[in-house]
């Protein structure tokens, strides 16, 4: 039997340690993977809330324009959904005020109510037509 070099002896110790390097870090990845599953199996299921909270909603479009909204009139208790032209003024609104009237308004482009249909808190319904200037030029009754 002949006895092994010192080079051979070299090579062979080398090829061990490459070998160990490998068998580490794929044991390091392993590892690694099986914590990231249970740690993302940790995180709770996408719901969808049951409901949402805030003083106005706005809804906006891809320029960023407002094009609808919905809040409490400024100085009142009424609440007011409001839909708005490529201009961003309003051009028709919803209101439901505190002593429970309720109109549907329909604006020009000069914020002037050219149509109004509203319920009175007796009940009693209402029309107004306006001109361009938003003088009402007829009503019922």
């Amino acid at each position: 039997m002949t006895e092994p070099t010192l080079d051979e002896l070299t090579r062979r110790l080398e090829r061990l340690e490459r070998h160990g390097r490998h068998w580490k870090r794929a044991a390091v990845t392993v590892l690694l993977g099986a914590v990231a599953l249970v740690v993302m199996g940790q995180t709770p299921p996408h719901r969808v809330p049951k409901s949402l909270e805030a003083e106005e909603f706005l809804l906006r479009d891809s320029r960023g324009q407002v094009r609808a909204s919905l809040g409490t009139a400024q100085g009142s208790n009424s609440t007011v959904l409001q839909f708005h032209g490529e201009t961003g003024k309003p051009r028709t609104r919803i209101t439901v005020a505190s002593d429970g009237t309720s109109s549907f308004e329909v604006m020009d482009t000069g914020d002037h109510v050219r149509l109004l249909l509203g319920v009175r808190d007796n009940g009693v319904p209402r029309i107004w037509l306006g001109n361009e200037t938003g003088k009402i030029i007829w009503r019922a009754p």
